[in-house]
Parts: structure tokens; C-alpha cells; sequence
């Protein structure tokens, strides 16, 4: 399966072509660049968290200050915060970067396996699907996801997507503070919902930043869980909830996936390859 594309066209002597799909390779791409993600979320808080104030405050050799500064001076605690929530949204503009670079790849596939032939052979068609994805490319965030999810029939809701953007919105106007803006329709606050793998140990749940030690009885079960950022309070993510996020993101892409298959009519655990001749 690694040796094929998630979507190729493909020449026929014999008919017009074939359009040759794989959407279960979503997502292994999807995950891929999630992993990428993690590993550069990983390496900022871990950097910023293990950092103490002592050594921040440690003079250099050569420091860039200025006496007739506009701004205030910021204390250490300031500094981190202000860091935090711009490297916060430097996170959140790369996931909704992948998000959208793979829901228009979903789309792609969806449109190269059910619109008419154009044309005289598969080089057109595949022409004419590229000026469908540019139309569909220029799309705001919110009509992507809803686009995908009338065109696929699915019944399960991709707001887990949605809400990133939210969160990036919140962060890049608003430094992350939550105004009316941001507030679910007729509330006070703004409501972000995970679903994701609970891993329960008697020693509690394990997580990234957990400390359970020793071999532990386990179980798994997939969790629902709202976290509430009030009017006017600062939007505040750890380690663990953007870890929860990605599990979020995994769930939408695989009702994706399921709904591509199910549309096609083609079982995935039979053949994860979809194969329409057009004639």
C-alpha cells in the first residue's frame, strides 16, 4: 500500500481511463504530518517549562536593550505568557494548515470518483477536476468542512475540526483572550470538545505528562470531554489537551475515510483500493 498515491489518473487504450483511489493512505499522510507537529509542540514546551528564571535572567555577552522604549518592561512570568501564546499560534496555523491541505485532498477524491466524464480522455478529466479543487481551494475553512460533509452524507459532525480555527481566530485577534466573538451562540463562554482514547490505570490516567510508574492494569475507552474558556478569560491549552486535539483531528479524518468508502459502496476491509473505469 506505501508503493501507491491516495488518488492517480490513469491512462486506458481500451476507454477513456481510470481513476485509481486509496483513501485509508489519508490517513497515514495525515499522520505523518500530525507526528511532525507533536515533535515540534514537544520540543517548544519542553524548552520554554524546563527553563528557569535564574538562567533566563543570566546576562550575555551582547544584549539588544533599549532606554526609550514605548512598551512597558515585562517581568520573566510576562515573557514566558506572551511567548506561550505566540508560539500557541504559530502551533494552531500549522494544524489548520494540515487540516485544510488534507480535507481538499479528500474533496479531490470525492470529486475524481463521482463527477461525469469530460472530454475525450482522462488527461481532461483530470484537467477539469483540477478546476473544480481550485474553486473549492478558495473556499473559507467552515464552507470546506461543511461541503465535505453534505457531498459525503456523513452523519457524524466535523466541528472537532471547526473548532481549531476558533481557537486560531481567538489567538491571532485577540491574544487568545476569549470576547463575544468567540462566546458558542447565545453563551458566555467558548466551549472546546475533545474525543480521544482514555488510557485508565489504579494509578490514575495516563497522559503525556502523567507520572505513573511500574506495570499497570489498563483500560481504553473513547472519552467526550468540554473544556469551558469563560468572556474575557485567556484561552490555556497544556501538553495534554493538545495531545487530546490530535486524537480530535484523527476521528474526523477517519469519519472522512469511512465516508468515501461507504458512498463507493466498497468495503475497506475487503480492499482498501477503489478503482472507477470510465468508458
Amino acid at each position: 500500500m506505501n508503493n501507491h498515491k491516495p488518488l492517480s489518473f490513469q491512462l486506458s487504450t481500451s476507454s477513456y481511463g481510470y481513476v485509481r483511489a486509496i483513501p485509508l493512505l489519508l490517513a497515514n499522510e495525515v499522520n505523518s504530518e500530525l507526528e511532525r507537529w507533536f515533535q515540534n509542540y514537544k520540543l517548544l514546551f519542553t524548552a520554554i517549562n524546563n527553563l528557569k528564571e535564574s538562567d533566563f535572567q543570566k546576562h550575555l555577552q551582547l544584549e539588544y536593550t533599549y532606554t526609550r522604549r514605548t512598551l512597558p518592561v515585562r517581568k520573566y512570568d510576562q515573557i514566558v505568557s506572551d511567548v506561550t501564546t505566540e508560539s500557541d499560534l504559530l502551533n494552531y496555523h500549522q494544524l489548520i494548515k494540515i487540516i485544510h491541505k488534507y480535507i481538499e485532498l479528500s474533496y479531490r477524491i470525492y470529486k475524481s470518483l463521482k463527477e461525469k466524464k469530460i472530454g475525450t480522455n482522462i488527461t481532461d478529466f483530470e484537467k477539469h477536476i483540477d478546476q473544480i479543487c481550485l474553486k473549492f481551494h478558495r473556499s473559507n475553512f467552515p464552507n470546506k468542512l461543511n461541503t465535505i460533509y453534505a457531498d459525503l452524507k456523513l452523519t457524524d459532525n466535523l466541528g472537532y475540526l471547526e473548532q481549531i480555527n476558533r481557537v486560531r481566530n481567538c489567538l491571532e485577534h485577540r491574544s487568545g483572550i476569549v470576547s463575544e466573538k468567540d462566546c458558542d451562540e447565545n453563551k458566555n463562554y467558548m466551549s472546546i470538545k475533545f474525543r480521544y482514547p482514555k488510557i485508565s490505570t489504579p494509578s490514575g490516567e495516563f497522559s503525556p505528562t502523567s507520572d505513573i510508574k511500574g506495570k499497570q492494569n489498563h483500560s481504553i475507552i473513547f472519552e467526550d470531554e468540554v473544556i469551558k474558556f469563560r468572556l474575557n478569560q485567556k484561552i490555556n491549552f497544556g501538553f495534554d489537551e493538545n495531545t487530546k486535539l490530535l486524537f480530535s483531528i484523527n476521528i474526523c479524518f477517519k469519519y472522512i475515510i469511512d465516508g468515501i468508502y461507504d458512498l463507493m459502496k466498497v468495503d475497506q476491509t475487503q480492499t482498501e483500493t477503489i478503482i472507477r473505469e470510465i468508458k
